[in-house]
């Protein structure tokens, strides 16, 4: 659900739509790009905030980029295809960096809107710890879940 909020935040045009295919596709796009752009987010956004954490995190991250590379390649490689199709640009420009960026923008929002200074360290602390659930998502079986359906998306007569 938190994908699907995550794109109808981003792409407000979407969030109005009556057409399902459109939901399910900002759903997909918002649970593989959540969970890819999660990780490095946290880890950007504590640095300041947490620098005696910054080692831990920073090592946590290459970890969790190494163990998913494979998904992680698969991530990317879909996006790509699929929001140029689904959000064209009318001056031909890729929007995927775009999208990237307003999910990040919203996932640290979600995190740290309405935190004071104290309670954004404490949440960063908490990154610092290499069991953190945000280390260890695997993704499985959501993030391969949304995959197929974008796949699905884009292979359908109706997508583009």
């Amino acid at each position: 659900m938190l994908a699907l909020l995550v794109l109808a935040l981003a792409f407000p045009a979407i969030s109005g739509a009556a057409d399902a295919d459109k939901h399910a596709l900002a759903r997909d796009l918002g649970a593989v790009l959540a969970w890819r752009l999660g990780p490095e987010s946290v880890e950007e956004r504590c640095e300041s905030a947490d620098p005696e954490g910054a080692a831990i995190r920073k090592k946590a991250l290459k970890d969790w980029l190494e163990k998913n590379a494979e998904l992680i390649k698969q991530v990317d490689a879909r996006v790509a295809e699929i929001v140029p199709l689904a959000y064209p640009s009318a001056s031909d420009v890729d929007n995927t960096p775009r999208v990237r960026a307003k999910i990040k923008a919203i996932l640290l929002e979600e995190m740290f809107s309405g935190k004071t200074p104290e309670e954004s360290v404490a949440i960063c602390k908490a990154e610092a710890n290499p069991a953190s659930p945000r280390w260890n998502n695997s993704g499985m079986p959501q993030v391969p879940t949304s995959l197929a359906a974008l796949y699905d998306w884009k292979t359908s007569p109706g997508a583009k």
